[in-house]
């Protein structure tokens, strides 16, 4: 009675300390979610002025200059926030994977590990809306060279295409954009290293 009694106890600390951490993850991604997503709406709200109000060039520059220095800070002060996303994805992947062979896969399992596998779900999220914002600004030369700010201002519809393509704006961690492309090399790594891991535990498992 008492051992399971005593397993019980355990069971029950282990699940409340599951779930905080699960609720802590979700606040903490939610918060990056909510400035990533902000950004990514700025840079909306400044390709819909353009298309719908056709300025002057030298204020689409002055807009698009406050539009940079917004995404430059705000992806500065998250970077190491990022930086954790990606340290907690490269860990958490063959954990995971660990945690399906030590218990076996059955569907039984599938209850134990899901907390994990939804953290893991949030933090992959937050990675590549983040780099999508770099790829969104990377397509906006593209959409500036196709409009007509009026005859006569080719010259400088041209200027503001290419200052807009030089400013290589986007979301930068430590000095390096991110992209989609870089984030799926990512992914696409630790997959191969997840798939590594499992066939050697599953081809070795004493070892």
């Amino acid at each position: 009675g008492d051992e399971w009694s005593g397993r019980d106890d355990r069971g029950a600390v282990y699940s409340a300390c599951t779930l905080v951490l699960v609720a802590l993850a979700a606040m903490w991604t939610q918060c990056m979610l909510f400035m990533c997503r902000a950004l990514s709406a700025m840079v909306d709200s400044y390709c819909c002025e353009l298309t719908e109000h056709y300025p002057d060039t030298h204020h689409a520059m002055d807009e698009w200059n406050i539009l940079q220095a917004v995404m430059l800070k705000t992806s500065t002060s998250m970077q190491w926030s990022f930086v954790s996303v990606l340290v907690a994805i490269s860990f958490t992947v063959p954990l995971l994977i660990a945690d399906f062979l030590a218990l076996g896969a059955r569907l039984a399992v599938v209850p134990k590990v899901s907390p994990v596998c939804l953290v893991l779900v949030l933090f992959v999220r937050v990675f590549l809306i983040g780099a999508s914002i770099s790829d969104k600004c990377a397509r906006v030369p593209a959409l500036v060279n196709s409009l007509s700010f009026g005859p006569g201002k080719e010259d400088q519809r041209l200027l503001l295409t290419e200052y807009v393509a030089r400013s290589d704006a986007g979301f930068y961690v430590n000095d390096v954009r991110l992209t989609i492309a870089m984030a799926m090399k990512f992914l696409y790594m630790w997959c191969v290293v997840a798939f590594g891991i499992a066939t050697n535990l599953i081809a070795y498992p004493s070892t």
